[in-house]
């Protein structure tokens, strides 16, 4: 079958690999769309660390192709979304409904091959099953792009309505962030991006205004200008200087909300202004299958506008030249098959 293999830092290759052969318990999927991740660009640049033969990709939905063993409830036909990651199902947290901390986990795209290929194979456990009328772009995604910044708004930052939300990156994750924060309640939202493409995007999306942090020497200042007292910041770019404009940002008793994914070293405030502020800093990663299911419902019945979700589907054999080319608003969907919907 095709995929797209990473190959070291920097390359990233389209070849012929063997078909996966799925264990008990678990399903081989047609990949009919695969998301790319801002983490995907990490693995490509090499900077995470993932071995060469890997193939990358996280964000997939397929259609259900052999089920193998113990895998109740799914057949052949069945249009389906994944997790992130496979889970042992076994430990606390899986066993808890938290799978997305589940204590062995298998990343796909970097543990375990991922979706930017043909065909792969999946534990049963990880599928959640579309809704009609979803495309297979937005189903992609869905799991990644808007059910982790879900996640993070309501059972990590746990919004309450008539806060003021500030999200830092307005990419594939925080421009549906922006959206969700209207959803859950958010009384005021401000989008910061130095793109004025991805500014524009947010505004479209629900922002009430917008700060490119390039443009002043004290960008927390500024957004505290801004923003007027933000109780609840969400991080999705992964760097130390977003991390520390969020905290610069936070309103005595804020939240700041990390989603972003780095190898960088962030620095706290000063403890007595930390500590007296009562400032809080969580790690929020990925989503529950509870979670997802939640936001495929919401966009299935018309709560969440996922028109703007897909900047474009590019054909796999087009593929390679994309983790090279810079970010934009919406997230770029791989299609394995031979022809692009």
């Amino acid at each position: 079958m095709r995929a797209l293999v990473y190959e070291g830092p920097g390359r990233i290759t389209l070849g012929d690999i063997d078909e996966p052969v799925p264990a008990d318990g678990e399903v081989l999927l047609a990949v009919d769309a695969a998301g790319v991740c801002g983490t995907d660009r990490h693995i490509v640049a090499g900077d995470l660390g993932v071995p060469a033969g890997t193939v990358p990709g996280h964000e997939i939905c397929g259609t259900v192709l052999e089920v193998h063993g113990d895998a109740d409830g799914w057949r052949p036909g069945d249009r389906v979304a994944s997790l992130g990651q496979a889970t042992c199902g076994t430990c606390p947290p899986c066993l808890d409904g938290r799978s997305n901390r589940c204590r062995t986990p298998e990343i796909l795209g970097m543990a375990r091959q991922g979706g930017f290929a043909e065909r792969v194979a999946l534990p049963a456990s990880c599928l959640i099953g579309l809704p009609d009328g979803i495309s297979d772009a937005v189903g992609a995604i869905a799991s990644d792009a808007i059910a982790t910044p879900y996640h993070a708004l309501d059972t990590v930052g746990r919004l309450q309505a008539g806060e003021t939300v500030v999200v830092i990156g307005a990419g594939g994750l925080g421009l549906h962030a922006v959206q969700l924060a209207r959803f859950l309640g958010a009384a005021r939202v401000v989008a910061v991006d130095p793109s004025a493409a991805a500014r524009d995007a947010a505004i479209a999306a629900g922002a009430d205004e917008t700060l490119d942090p390039t443009v002043d020497d004290e960008p927390a200042r500024a957004l505290r200008r801004i923003a007027r007292g933000a109780t609840l910041v969400l991080e999705c770019v992964g760097r130390a200087e977003t991390v520390e404009l969020g905290l610069g940002a936070l309103a005595p008793g804020g939240r700041l909300v990390v989603v972003g994914v780095g190898t960088d070293r962030p620095r706290l405030p000063p403890l007595g202004m930390f500590i007296g502020a009562e400032l809080g800093v969580l790690g929020s990663f990925g989503s529950t299958t509870v979670e997802i299911r939640t936001v495929l419902d919401l966009i299935a019945s018309g709560h969440l506008d996922v028109s703007r979700s897909i900047h474009r589907e590019v054909p796999i054999a087009e593929a390679a030249t994309v983790f090279t080319e810079p970010l934009g608003p919406g997230r770029t969907v791989i299609i394995p098959r031979e022809q692009v919907k």
